[in-house]
């Protein structure tokens, strides 16, 4: 009798776990929603995020155009399908950050860290790349115009980004 007893009371605490597990992964899903709402809030009224730490969110289609995200940490963020038209991303760490099909028209990534990031599909059309680190950066698809500034020597279609002048 008293094993049973003691094998219903581990059953229970071991219930009272996964319950008190699924009640914190529930919390932190709702906490990254209201995260992303709020960073859409402040993007739209242009709130200054500079230097802000956004690593590992996931903000994908998110507007944040013309907003001012100077040396922000976006590492490993998703930003697929995000507008950064405009945008001022300079100096931003973008390390392996996912920004498939991201809006990057005009944006200015001057210096931004780049590496291992995905802009496959992304607008570069009159975006500023100067001084960015592209190491392994994923440009299948990416479109750029003649006003996309590359850093000196890196040839976008070797990368498979696509010249809308061809």
């Amino acid at each position: 009798m008293r094993e049973i007893d003691n094998h219903n009371s581990l059953a229970a605490r071991e219930r009272e776990l996964r319950r008190e597990e699924a009640e914190e992964v529930l919390e932190r899903q709702r906490g990254e929603r209201i995260d992303k709402w709020v960073l859409q809030f402040m993007a739209s009224f242009q709130q200054d995020l500079r230097r802000i730490d956004l690593s590992g969110r996931d903000m994908s289609g998110l507007y944040l155009g013309a907003c001012n995200l100077l040396r922000a940490n976006l590492k490993g963020s998703n930003l697929s399908g995000a507008n950064l038209n405009g945008a001022y991303l300079a100096w931003a760490y973008l390390s392996e950050a996912t920004l498939k099909g991201a809006d990057l028209g005009d944006a200015d990534l001057a210096g931004a860290g780049l590496e291992g990031a995905d802009l496959s599909e992304a607008n570069l059309c009159g975006t500023n790349l100067t001084r960015a680190d592209l190491t392994s950066v994923k440009l299948a698809g990416a479109r750029y115009d003649f006003r996309t500034i590359w850093p000196e020597g890196f040839e976008p279609h070797d990368s498979g980004a696509l010249s809308l002048q061809e």
